[in-house]
């Protein structure tokens, strides 16, 4: 699975090998960052709310489907509460910047996102995807959440983020 920048400088395309898995485009506003999803079976709208921008919502039609929560404002651990599920996810170092996300444990992860240095030491992205997450009905909306939330980081640190590695 690789991460493409499409042509113009806000839409990402995700595809394993030819077949198109979902795509993003981010739109800018005083309000944050919006990202319109598509994937095969699935159209929403990401978007961040609150006064310091730091919980999410999913949205469906206009209807609030999921929304992130931090416990503790300066924890590196959200929830992701989604059709009647939890998914936390947590940023960490390791070394370099990664976002896991896991139901119960960070060892059973389902997805994570990350900086990888390359053969060069350049750094690199990396998405590695649990074996949970193969088949399950929430990977659209966790595999969009996850770039929603990581593609600064990668465009920050990155050189290129035309092609990203899964």
């Amino acid at each position: 699975m690789k991460w493409f920048k499409n042509s113009s400088d806000t839409s990402y395309l995700l595809k394993d090998n030819d077949e198109i898995i979902l795509k993003m485009d981010f739109s800018y506003n005083s309000k944050g960052a919006k990202a319109t999803c598509q994937s095969n079976s699935e159209n929403f709208i990401i978007e961040s709310e609150s006064f310091w921008k730091t919980n999410l919502l999913i949205k469906e039609n206009e209807i609030i489907i999921a929304k992130t929560s931090t416990d503790k404002w300066y924890s590196s651990l959200s929830t992701l509460e989604i059709k009647g599920e939890k998914v936390k996810f947590k940023f960490r170092n390791n070394p370099l910047a990664e976002i896991v996300f896991f139901i119960e444990t960070e060892q059973d992860y389902i997805l994570t996102c990350g900086l990888k240095s390359n053969k060069k030491g350049m750094p690199e992205i990396k998405l590695d995807l649990g074996e949970s997450l193969i088949n399950n009905p929430l990977k659209a909306y966790i595999l969009a959440i996850c770039w929603y939330i990581f593609k600064p980081i990668a465009e920050e640190n990155t050189v290129d983020i035309l092609v990203l590695i899964a």
